[in-house]
């Protein structure tokens, strides 16, 4: 039972290491983030022309793509495995650090001031890109 629990959730007493339940969201985040803040885009030609960032629905204006459901979904996830281990102490701090994490992408999203300040210039895409990646890397490491 131990054993499981070191695997899923993590070492339990070092906590300075990326837990092994993280790597798959820890790959696919920043893929799927960087095609929210349009670094890249990649698109599916096999089957019909499908692109990531195309909406599945649209709220209020708000085009909801599989984009942003995978790099909320994996942000939510780390963070959710961390704090599932009892042997993590996550500060206030972290914890914030991981909220505009999942808040940044929701905000391009939703809320066109966040929008417009992301793409304002390519450097402020790169450097959200970079954040939420980094923010992300740093919960599960951390905990």
């Amino acid at each position: 039972m131990a054993a499981i629990r070191s695997i899923a959730l993590g070492s339990g007493t070092d906590n300075n290491e990326v837990d092994l339940i993280d790597i798959g969201a820890l790959i696919i985040l920043p893929i799927m983030a960087s095609m929210i803040f349009k670094v890249f885009t990649w698109q599916v030609n096999v089957f019909g022309n499908y692109d990531f960032t195309d909406p599945i629905w649209t709220i209020a204006s708000a085009n909801i793509s599989v984009a942003l459901i995978v790099t909320v979904f994996s942000s939510v996830w780390v963070l959710a495995t961390n704090v599932a281990n009892l042997q993590t102490d996550h500060s206030s701090y972290e914890i914030a650090v991981i909220a505009v994490a999942i808040a940044l992408p929701l905000g391009v999203v939703f809320v066109p001031a966040v929008e417009a300040l992301v793409m304002w210039h390519d450097l402020m895409q790169v450097a959200a890109l970079l954040y939420v990646s980094g923010a992300t890397v740093a919960v599960s490491y951390l905990g």
